[in-house]
């Protein structure tokens, strides 16, 4: 009797003594890890792209489209090497990266595909930006890990409270093309103790000003989870949905070419 009522005192002194985060209190949202931390990272990604023909009836221009799906899958480890002013220098480790495409909506088996470096130097700044800082990174790891605009508040945010983003990505079918994203989060709320932030997001993108003769225009919607004791993003979901006006060679025809990319990034300890 005595040694449960112990207990009870004890687990009402917790549960007083215990920080806790009022709706109120601004907190700081950041990637801060530390030096040795290992992280395994699973990456999936589908890209859709329908490409339609666009030209008058009157010239007597067949209406057909193509449909062209791919799906990516990355295997990789992240391993904390040092810390710096400008963030975190990460090792990025990848196991596999496997893919499949096809010209319908049906994809068929992934397989392998083979990488000339499988480790690439990343620099990741604490509002979650990555950047490829090493020369001798292949194109295939460049394309998987350069892709990953800072997404933070550098400021403390209360739960409700919104920042704006831009963010400029590559452009899927258009070589060396970038597009404009202009993006709101928002911190949503607090997992228990305020140990995951669940942050939502949502914007639109244009073409940046790159020369291209395209003209882009879309949305983008997701969420994220950062866990604030790993000091690390966990979970990003994100679907971008645009459509691009491909202005062609001289003589043929336009053509619209809408693009839906899903992706789903999920890191956690090493085990």
């Amino acid at each position: 009797m005595i040694c449960r009522r112990l207990a009870s005192i004890i687990a009402i002194v917790v549960a007083v003594t215990a920080p806790t985060l009022s709706w109120g209190q601004s907190i700081l949202l950041q990637i801060k890890p530390h030096v040795g931390d290992t992280l395994e990272v699973k990456l999936d990604q589908t890209v859709e792209m329908t490409g339609t023909m666009v030209c008058a009836r009157a010239a007597g221009c067949p209406v057909s489209s193509r449909r062209m799906t791919t799906v990516t899958e990355v295997f990789s480890k992240a391993i904390v090497q040092s810390i710096g002013r400008n963030g975190a220098h990460v090792l990025a480790v990848t196991d596999s990266i496997r893919t499949a495409s096809s010209r319908g909506a049906k994809v068929g088996r992934l397989h392998r595909v083979k990488t000339r470096n499988d480790t690439v130097q990343l620099r990741v700044s604490k509002e979650g930006g990555a950047e490829v800082v090493d020369a001798n990174a292949s194109a295939e790891l460049r394309a998987v890990f350069g892709q990953m605009p800072a997404t933070l508040s550098d400021k403390p945010v209360r739960i409700g409270g919104k920042w704006n983003r831009e963010m400029r990505i590559p452009i899927a079918g258009e070589t060396g093309a970038l597009g404009m994203v202009r993006a709101t989060f928002q911190l949503d709320s607090l997992g228990p103790n305020g140990d995951i932030a669940f942050i939502s997001m949502k914007g639109t993108l244009s073409h940046d000003r790159d020369g291209s003769d395209s003209e882009v225009y879309g949305s983008m919607t997701g969420s994220i989870q950062l866990d604030r004791r790993l000091a690390w993003i966990t979970e990003t979901r994100a679907e971008i949905d645009l459509t691009s006006m491909v202005s062609p060679v001289a003589g043929a025809a336009p053509m619209r070419v809408h693009t839906r990319v899903t992706q789903l990034l999920k890191a956690g300890p090493a085990r």
